[in-house]
């Protein structure tokens, strides 16, 4: 097994990207996690151990970040600015967003989750709210430096978009196909005395033309 063992926690490497120290890890409990993390400087606050055990128990890697002061342009312990922006892949049986820990660094009020999705064909997730869909080709990518490396086939990109409030975020974002058939009962609520009503308007409608047709 690569690496090295520190305290009940993997490192399988450490690197450095940009103004970023990177550290990938595993470990088998999350309070070991949690002490390398601010043993090393990576600072981890103390209501996340929970969170922790949520990724540690399904068995994933962890990949833990700090900006370097000496590489960024006004070299202060308290940096402020733009940063740069950073890609992280890993394989999933699923196609995942972690949502989850994502609770830990987002402000009371919620936030926005933006995902563009290449895939075979349409996704979404509940609630989503989807702002695009089309077919892709590689040759379209060429003008995105990290797309075209990635994306060698033709997919499907879905854009979907909603806002999270904190007590949305318990679990991970699962995305799904959209169903290529929209049964009734997901779009009208047949327990309900005037979609009962609308739904018999509709069907006498539908009769009415059938038989004028006829005629």
């Amino acid at each position: 097994m690569p690496g090295e063992e520190d305290g009940g926690v993997h490192i399988w490497e450490e690197n450095q990207v940009g103004i970023y120290q990177t550290a990938t890890l595993s470990a088998t409990d999350p309070n070991s996690l949690v002490g390398w993390l601010n043993d090393n400087g990576y600072a981890f606050p103390s209501n996340g151990q929970e969170i922790l055990d949520y990724y540690v128990q399904k068995n994933w890697f962890f990949v833990a970040m700090k900006i370097q002061p000496e590489e960024t342009t006004n070299s202060s312990e308290n940096y402020s600015g733009a940063i740069q922006p950073l890609g992280i892949m890993f394989f999933s049986d699923e196609m995942v967003y972690p949502l989850k820990i994502s609770f830990l660094s987002v402000p009371s009020g919620g936030t926005e989750v933006l995902v563009y999705a290449f895939s075979d064909e349409r996704v979404t997730f509940p609630g989503a709210i989807e702002e695009y869909n089309a077919i892709i080709t590689p040759n379209q990518l060429k003008g995105y430096s990290i797309l075209p490396g990635l994306i060698d086939e033709t997919f499907i990109l879905t854009k979907l978009r909603k806002t999270f409030t904190s007590e949305e975020m318990g679990d991970d974002l699962v995305l799904f196909p959209v169903p290529k058939y929209i049964t009734l009962g997901s779009i009208i609520d047949l327990n309900s005395p005037v979609e009962q009503f609308i739904l018999v308007i509709g069907i006498f409608i539908f009769l009415l033309k059938i038989k004028m047709r006829n005629i």
